[in-house]
């Protein structure tokens, strides 16, 4: 989505509507699979130094089950609202130079700020025990850990060096 700043007068507000298509970009496939519809209304007003965009973001993001890997389908509603500024002095707000602004990357970011970190589908539990592996509490591990003894010692333990 692009913003004309030049189509914005001074101190009033103006809105602008679309679809963002996210399809060309690679997601990290453990996590987010994919974006496939985001819609966004921005509002945006220009007082000449400071370009004020307040956003309202609708997306379906595909991510991926922490516990089951199978694909989680999560709706997303985000209202946000960002500064952007002409003067590089400016270390407050974004800078963009250009008279016609790219919003993409700034919805992105904003979206993926808002999807959890762990995403578990609904009723989805957590494996038990496998072929090869099984699943204890921190506490049981770290008694396990304290009577094991390290392979790469235990042949010494056979060692006598003072006769009793």
């Amino acid at each position: 989505m692009k913003l004309n700043r030049a189509l914005l007068t001074n101190g009033i507000s103006k809105t602008f509507e679309d679809n963002v298509d996210f399809s060309s970009n690679q997601f990290d496939p453990t996590h987010i699979k994919s974006i496939p519809n985001c819609h966004v209304v921005v509002t945006a007003t220009d007082f000449e130094t400071i370009l004020h965009i307040d956003l309202k973001i609708e997306a379906t993001v595909i991510g991926v089950c922490s516990y089951s890997l199978e694909d989680v389908e999560l709706k997303l509603n985000i209202n946000d609202s960002i500064d952007i500024t002409d003067d590089e002095e400016d270390v407050d707000n974004y800078f963009e130079k250009d008279v016609i602004i790219d919003l993409d990357p700034y919805i992105l970011g904003i979206l993926l700020a808002n999807i959890p970190v762990k995403i578990v589908k609904k009723g989805a539990k957590l494996p038990q025990n496998g072929s090869g592996y099984r699943v204890i509490n921190e506490e049981d591990y770290f008694k396990e850990k304290e009577k094991e003894t390290d392979p790469r010692w235990a042949k010494l333990d056979s060692v006598k060096i003072f006769d009793d």
